[in-house]
């Protein structure tokens, strides 16, 4: 229990150490620097700690500053100082805050989370843990989750919890693994492999090991690989191993010392004496006073005569009592100055063993009755101070709330602002919009009527024309007609008295009666109204043909003399007014007019062969102008193939 404690401590001040970011330089070179001292060197921590800070505050890189105060506060936790780590730690949050350093203030928050757990807070530390590690899955915060996973993991497992803690070590390592981080993957591998060494599957925590060294080197982080290191020694000593175990301690030895990291190498001792306490307690010893020697070289007290009380452990397991009644004694001044001391009731408690051993029972019993009361009073103090921690956490909450309240009536007045511009723009672009509507609106009212107003007048223009042709034909046929047939009739009687002159006059005057008489059918063809559309297409068809080269064909459907009078007529003018435009342009050798129909449709095809001129323009004018109106009249969609190359072509369809 001892050894999988301390390790755990370890793998902590490992992750405590964020990836800092790029100052420059200089800056970076100090950071480095406090990071490497935080793990022992309280001189050189602080030396080199505050040279970072002037540096950082001259160059304006205050992001560094709240960076240097959480390496600050693992010191404190590494040695145990856990109330000047507690501080450390939240004025890195405060610092943090301020130059909005979100990574380290959420590393910090993290810190002191698990400082909880140190205190006995074990569930608060774990709520709070889980709360920054959502934070940081919402931020997507890699590093820091890790982190949250690996802390959380390392409390499931003291609290007993040892599948717990591995489904988190997985999910952490698939994490890790998934997002390249450096370090965290071999963490996560060495966790899983304490976890199998505890449940004494050795291949499986082997395997694990040797991967999660495998990473720590690949990534040059030679303080992990050593610890890693460490751990295979402890499985090889197990299984009885010791070549391995002496080859894999032996570089954990060399690393220590080249890097002077006295408190490790000795704790690396004392972990490998432990490894053998059940197995060879004279290896153990040995190893305890291996580190006794670092111990008290470095005048690391404190940590010496822990050392010396677990030698003294293993002593009365070999049943050397004289030998570790020597050694209590050595370390009373230190117990008796140091009351307060965590180790002090364990002091105590060895006494009452020798004391016990020796039959001296009243001593006994006395240091007995020591080591329960100097228990009790750690207790209570612990109680005391996690009550100060809790009065301090519901001040710095209250704070929180104040700031937060603060926060969010920022956040509501702006949200009102945003909503007042919003509408303002909002009833501004709808009145634009309603503005360009009504217009758009009026404008193709407008138009339609307009266009309403062109058709109307281009009918009623057309209507007038043949109500026109219609009044001049009949002025031709009823008046001029019948006075030329009156005059004709005259010089008839008059055959005998020049018979020469008035046979001459005779024939030109038919003549004459003959042209009024095609005039008045070419302006109004009466005709329509008494033999119909077909046989007056036939008829325009016989006059063309016989006055032109022009090969002429017609197929006229027997149904159009279902039409109204007005709708053969608007036909017979589209019809005559195509064969003036081929006559005129074309060139033509021949002409098609058909109407048939399908259903409810009509539908009217002229076509002529002409050589065309290669344009509409022969269409542009008045004749297409009255093609189209009186399309129009009758309700037909002129098709938009009306010129080909072969041609001009009209396809006309009406109801």
């Amino acid at each position: 229990m001892i050894i999988k404690k301390y390790i755990f401590g370890v793998l902590f001040f490992l992750l405590s150490f964020p990836l800092f970011a790029q100052y420059g330089k200089e800056l970076d070179a100090l950071l480095l620097q406090v990071k490497d001292a935080s793990y022992y060197d309280s001189a050189r921590v602080f030396e080199a700690g505050e040279k970072a800070i002037a540096l950082a505050k001259k160059e304006s890189k205050f992001a560094a500053i709240p960076e240097v105060y959480l390496y600050y506060g693992s010191y404190f936790f590494y040695v145990r100082n856990l109330p000047k780590a507690d501080f450390f730690f939240k004025k890195a949050i405060s610092d943090a805050l301020q130059t909005k350093n979100e990574y380290i203030e959420l590393r910090a928050q993290i810190r002191l989370a698990y400082l909880d757990f140190e205190l006995g807070q074990t569930e608060k530390a774990t709520e709070q843990l889980k709360r920054f590690l959502l934070l940081a899955k919402s931020k997507k915060d890699f590093d820091n989750q890790a982190e949250a996973l690996n802390l959380i993991g390392i409390i499931k497992e003291y609290t007993g919890n040892a599948k717990e803690a591995m489904v988190l070590y997985y999910e952490g390592l698939i994490l890790s693994e998934k997002h390249n981080l450096k370090y965290y993957p071999a963490v996560f591998r060495n966790n899983l492999g304490l976890i199998k060494l505890n449940a004494d599957n050795n291949k499986a925590a082997y395997e694990d090991f040797v991967q999660g060294l495998a990473i720590a080197e690949r990534d040059n982080d030679k303080r992990l690989a050593s610890h890693i290191q460490m751990n295979i020694c402890i499985l090889n000593v197990r299984e009885k191993k010791l070549k391995e175990a002496f080859d894999s301690f032996s570089k954990v030895i060399d690393y220590s010392k080249k890097n002077n990291l006295p408190i490790e190498l000795s704790s690396n001792y004392i972990n490998l004496a432990t490894a053998f306490v059940t197995t060879d307690p004279s290896a153990a010893i040995n190893y305890f006073d291996s580190a006794i020697v670092i111990l008290e070289k470095h005048q690391l007290v404190k940590e010496l005569n822990r050392a010396y009380l677990g030698k003294v452990d293993v002593l009365f397991q070999m049943k050397k009592i004289t030998e570790a009644e020597k050694i209590l004694a050595s370390v009373a001044p230190y117990f008796l100055k140091n009351q307060s001391s965590e180790e002090t009731p364990f002091y105590y408690f060895q006494l009452y063993r020798v004391n016990e051993q020796k039959g001296d029972f009243e001593n006994a019993l006395a240091n007995f009755i020591t080591y329960t009361d100097l228990k009790t009073q750690q207790e209570n103090k612990l109680n005391n101070k996690i009550i100060e921690q809790l009065q301090q956490n519901y001040t710095v909450q209250q704070k929180e709330i104040e700031l937060e309240k603060e926060k969010t009536k920022t956040i509501l007045l702006e949200k009102q602002n945003q909503e007042h511009r919003f509408v303002l723009w909002f009833s501004i672009s709808l009145a634009g919009l309603i503005l360009i509507l009504v217009i758009v609106f009026f404008y193709i009212k407008y138009t339609r009527r307009i266009k309403q107003e062109q058709q109307l007048f281009s009918q009623q223009l057309i209507s007038n024309i043949e109500e026109e042709r219609k009044r001049i034909a009949r002025d031709l046929h009823d008046d001029i007609g019948q006075s030329l047939s009156f005059i004709k009739s005259k010089i008839v009687n008059e055959k005998s008295k020049n018979s020469e002159l008035i046979l001459s006059l005779e024939k030109e005057l038919g003549a004459v009666i003959e042209q009024t008489r095609e005039i008045s059918h070419g302006l109004y063809p009466s005709s329509l109204e008494k033999i119909g559309l077909a046989r007056s297409v036939a008829t325009l068809m016989t006059v063309v043909q016989n006055s032109t080269s022009l090969e002429c064909s017609f197929d006229i459907a027997d149904e159009v003399q279902e039409l109204t009078i007005l709708v053969q007529t608007h036909l017979f003018r589209i019809l005559q007014e195509c064969v003036n435009n081929t006559l005129k342009h074309s060139n033509a050798s021949g002409l098609k007019i058909s109407i048939e129909r399908i259903g409810n449709e009509f539908t009217l095809t002229y076509q002529d062969n002409g050589k065309s001129a290669k344009s509409k323009k022969k269409m542009d004018g008045i004749g297409l102008l009255s093609i189209k109106e009186r399309a129009n009249i009758i309700g037909a969609v002129i098709h938009a193939n009306d010129i080909t190359e072969k041609g001009f072509k009209l396809v006309l369809k009406f109801k």
